[in-house]
């Protein structure tokens, strides 16, 4: 299993993930401890970000996250299992 985190947002009014942030290797550690990640990491846990926090993510990613209208959180993932889903699902030449 490779364990790897983007930031997720959720839609205020209708609770679906609508935006997302992958976080690359070399920030992880850094977005962790904004977070909150509690060490060590199992990876089961889904962190609720607060907009101090989603500040200094978006300044760490370089990158702007507009926080008016979804609820942010860290989220694991793992990069096995999405490249395993991407492998089975494409299309094979006839």
């Amino acid at each position: 299993m490779v364990l790897m985190y983007e930031v997720t947002g959720y839609d205020r009014q209708t609770g679906r993930l609508a935006v997302s942030y992958g976080v690359p290797k070399q920030k992880m550690a850094l977005v962790k401890k904004i977070a909150g990640v509690a060490w060590p990491d199992d990876g089961f846990g889904s962190y609720p970000l607060g907009s101090d926090q989603i500040s200094k993510i978006a300044k760490t990613l370089k990158t702007e996250i507009e926080q008016e209208k979804f609820d942010f959180y860290l989220e694991p993932y793992d990069q096995e299992e999405v490249r395993s889903i991407f492998s089975r699902t494409r299309q094979q030449p006839v």
